[in-house]
């Protein structure tokens, strides 16, 4: 069996809680009850553009993205997408809270900064339109249980923490 990657999202984590200590810290489940759960991602221009034949600029932008347990596929905000000059690579139908609509749909590389990870080379996904009301936590991409599918994740709401690894 190979090493375990893990991240925690929601405050930093001892050593000796991953060792099975016992730490002592305040509980409050108000962070993920009240913004659900968040992670650093940085997007790029798809590797599969960086062939010499073909060459693409990168662009890359460093984003909060959202988990989005009810979405199949992780899900790009379309103005974003225009931002970094991403390529359509197709249409998808995609059921949204709005309805059925149909999506563009394109490929990117996402890594997760901070964190050990794996990063995702040549990613298919599909984009939306990411508005809140609340603008404090502007979401430029939802992460899909086609990412989350390859995690185990481990989410305590009492202590607001979430670990992940894969």
């Amino acid at each position: 069996m190979g090493s375990i990657r893990s991240f925690s999202i929601g405050f930093q984590m001892a050593q000796s809680l991953l060792s099975g200590k016992n730490i002592d810290f305040k509980k409050t489940p108000l962070p993920l009850m009240l913004h659900g759960m968040n992670i650093s991602v940085l997007i790029s221009t798809a590797s599969i553009y960086q062939l010499p034949d073909n060459p693409q600029p990168v662009k890359t932008a460093q984003i909060i993205a959202h988990f989005d347990t009810g979405a199949t596929r992780t899900s790009i905000d379309v103005e974003l997408a225009k931002q970094l000059s991403l390529i359509p690579t197709g249409q998808s139908p995609s059921y949204t809270a709005a309805g059925l609509r149909q999506a563009t749909n394109y490929v990117i590389d996402l890594s997760f900064p901070s964190s050990t990870l794996r990063p995702y080379k040549n990613l298919q996904i599909s984009s939306c339109v990411l508005e809140r009301p609340n603008k404090t936590l502007p979401f430029k991409l939802l992460i899909g249980r086609d990412v989350m599918s390859h995690w185990n994740i481990v989410w305590d709401g009492p202590t607001s923490t979430v670990i992940i690894s894969d």
